[in-house]
């Protein structure tokens, strides 16, 4: 199989005049425990932290029309910057259902029990793919988007004030590490919320159906591969005050993720075959994102690359 990036053609985007204020924020803080640190009463300053949003894109390598979804998502990924930040999310649909490895084509397994959990939820393969939801707004109402509605969305949701602000870092090397988690409450809150942090990777290359070819050199990005505390997190508590800060760090070990999606494509998931390890950790980025208890929006999101290259 040929390992040359296929290049997702991207469309253009009317959304320029909110191109123009953006900033990148990045964050590398290292910090140890699982704590939350009440009763701060020195001002939170704000300027240089901004509102990030998670698209959720519902696809499947069977699928012929993913592709342009997958396009819209990287378009507005690259008109944003760091403030869109993309989930390629393969639930259990005729669409991801792989070959047997004795195929030649769509033999591997996109599919994940956290990815299938999150579907049983909001029943985005209810109406078909490709579908997806930004930053879980509409929930019970109009949740499921088509990706023509994703960029009107993702306006509307950047102009909104942040909650939060999440610092991530990361000392992973080979194999395993550790994620360090920050988060920082920038108003005072009364809403309980929960934290969700996984694992994705870029640049898988794979079969893809796309309108009426069969790509075999498809570049699969933002794929979903392990939330590391549970499909829908933690909580992170439902009483802040105006700087209160909650920290923890998450363990990372590639082969036993690695294995723990294997079983489930053998065991649970309809017509698995196994074939959904090879992971690499060059191309895995950890993405946190912080959710309202209450509808499940997600009110902030940060990612990073697992590994400092």
């Amino acid at each position: 199989m040929s390992h040359q990036v296929f290049r997702v053609m991207k469309k253009k985007f009317k959304y320029c005049l909110f191109a123009c204020i953006l900033l990148a924020f990045h964050s590398c803080d290292v910090i140890d425990g699982n704590y939350m640190n009440s009763g701060v009463t020195n001002p939170v300053d704000t300027s240089n932290v901004f509102k990030k949003l998670l698209i959720e894109d519902f696809t499947g390598h069977r699928c012929p029309n993913c592709p342009s979804a997958a396009a819209e998502l990287e378009a507005l990924i690259n008109l944003y910057e760091d403030r869109v930040i993309g989930i390629a999310i393969h639930p259990h649909s005729n669409f991801s259902i792989p070959n047997p490895l004795s195929s030649s084509q769509y033999t591997y397994d996109f599919r994940t029990e956290d990815g299938d959990n999150i579907d049983n939820i909001f029943q985005m393969t209810s109406g078909g793919l490709p579908v997806g939801m930004v930053n879980r707004i509409g929930f019970d109402g109009n949740h499921q988007l088509s990706k023509d509605e994703w960029g009107e969305k993702v306006q509307a949701e950047l102009e909104k004030e942040p909650v939060f602000k999440i610092n991530l870092s990361s000392d992973f090397t080979s194999i395993s590490g550790n994620i360090s988690v920050e988060v920082e409450a920038l108003t005072d809150l009364n809403n309980s919320y929960n934290i969700v942090v996984c694992l994705t990777e870029n640049n898988i290359i794979e079969w893809q159906k796309d309108n009426n070819i069969d790509n075999e050199n498809y570049n699969h990005k933002h794929v979903l591969r392990k939330m590391l505390n549970s499909t829908f997190g933690e909580n992170i508590g439902d009483n802040f005050n105006s700087g209160d800060i909650w920290t923890k760090n998450f363990t990372v070990n590639i082969s036993e993720l690695e294995n723990q999606n294997e079983n489930y494509s053998l065991n649970t998931s309809f017509m698995g075959n196994g074939n959904c390890t090879g992971w690499i950790e060059d191309n895995i980025e950890a993405i946190a994102y912080i959710y309202d208890n209450s509808n499940y929006e997600i009110v902030q999101a940060e990612k990073i690359h697992l590994k400092n290259n």
